[in-house]
């Protein structure tokens, strides 16, 4: 009976922690890629390079500072207090978007809330060693983002009623409030482990401690006798996002210009692949507990070449469809078997500053893969349609240098990931 009762536990504490997976996606989807970018750009009638420009800001000072609140958290060995006040940010700026009609007020707001979701994520992603058993690890991850994908899924039809109604606006307060209602089991339930330290901020902003955490970050980040296989992992990862990351952005102006799907076709094509994400976050997870984080991870960048391949060469819009679902899949494997394969490369009380820099990593992935797609696609822009097959051919440049550190980290044991 006691064992069925710490079981049932165990499971109510990963669904709690995966649903904030869940709970940022109402952020992600509504906010970020939909609702209020549509209101910057068409009901406000501004230029897209001023929402280009606050979502660049916001990215940069989320790049400077998630690695080095990581390592403050790890110095007093607390994750939870940095998640609950950075969530906490993001919901309050979200639901506050609307008070102005001034577009400049809503920028400054959108950045905010911007750099609180993003900040959060990566004690989020700190918590799952305090949920997942050490031999669960993918297991655990997987389930994460499958409530992740299915969260993109519910904020799109519980607020798209709202915008055919009220219009653009009207969606922020409802999308911060459901970012708040999902995001709370995590918040109330999951718990920093071992011995706390007491949190002092302002010993922090001191000059000694600024330079003690760099020096750590530093350490970490890049001591690879200290940590076997980290930086070539930081490498992959970089590389491989540069090409995943641009894929997500330009998906659908590829479906349109090299497939010539309509909008209608693009929307479905973008949720019929976001079901094969969910069940690509599922069943990677399990995969990497059975043969490895690293083995799967190879896989995956595998994948992503042949995927890139197919859709650059075949024409018949009918294999659109399997290649999107094969991306879904891919996609959402991607995400789950990275975050598996960090925490394998370090001890549980580093995972702050590792979180950390692999989301730097990801920022800077942001920058590098769109702006390299955008000149060689201003290059070979002459070529119409053919300009946009090789453009997107061209990203497996990354894949293939990611997949050459993948190969080089090295193996602690045949079951160590």
């Amino acid at each position: 009976m006691n064992i069925t009762k710490e079981n049932l536990k165990k499971v109510f504490l990963i669904f709690c922690w995966g649903l904030y997976d869940l709970a940022n996606q109402f952020f992600a989807l509504n906010i970020v890629s939909l609702y209020f970018v549509r209101w910057i750009t068409i009901e406000k009638a501004s230029p897209e390079i001023f929402y280009s420009i606050a979502f660049g800001i916001s990215t940069f000072f989320v790049a400077i500072a998630a690695p080095l609140l990581g390592t403050m958290s790890d110095m007093i060995n607390r994750r939870r207090p940095f998640l609950i006040y950075l969530t906490f940010l993001s919901i309050i700026f979200t639901m506050v978007l609307g008070v102005s009609e001034n577009i400049f007020v809503g920028l400054l707001l959108f950045m905010i809330a911007n750099f609180g979701c993003q900040s959060a994520i990566v004690f989020y992603n700190a918590l799952m060693v305090n949920v997942a058993p050490k031999n669960k690890i993918g297991l655990v991850s997987g389930i994460g983002k499958t409530l992740g994908y299915t969260g993109a899924i519910l904020a799109l039809y519980l607020i798209r009623p709202i915008v055919l109604k009220s219009g653009y606006r009207a969606t922020f307060l409802p999308t911060g409030v459901l970012f708040f209602i999902f995001s709370l089991p995590c918040l109330i339930f999951i718990k920093d482990q071992g011995e706390k330290k007491q949190i002092n901020l302002i010993s922090f902003l001191k000059k000694d401690k600024i330079l003690e955490i760099l020096r750590t970050l530093k350490t970490t980040g890049f001591a690879a006798n200290t940590f076997p296989g980290l930086t070539d992992f930081l490498k992959a990862s970089f590389f491989g996002l540069c090409a995943v990351n641009t894929i997500i952005l330009f998906m659908s102006v590829y479906a349109s210009k090299a497939f010539k799907l309509n909008e209608i076709q693009v929307i479905n094509l973008i949720t019929f692949a976001t079901f094969f994400a969910i069940f690509g976050s599922f069943t990677s997870g399990y995969i990497s507990d059975r043969i490895g984080a690293r083995i799967t991870m190879i896989l995956v960048f595998i994948i992503w070449i042949i995927c890139i391949i197919f859709a650059a060469v075949v024409k018949n819009i009918a294999y659109y469809w399997l290649l999107g679902a094969v991306v879904g899949i891919v996609l959402g494997a991607t995400w789950v078997v990275s975050r598996a394969l960090a925490i394998k490369l370090v001890p549980n009380e580093k995972i702050g500053e590792v979180f950390g820099l692999f989301n730097l990593v990801g920022y800077l992935s942001c920058i590098v893969g769109p702006v390299f797609w955008g000149l060689i696609l201003l290059l070979l822009s002459p070529l119409g349609e053919a300009g946009y097959r090789l453009s997107l051919l061209s990203l497996n440049l990354f894949l293939l240098l990611g997949l050459i550190f993948l190969l080089r980290i090295p193996k602690i044991n045949s079951e160590a990931y």
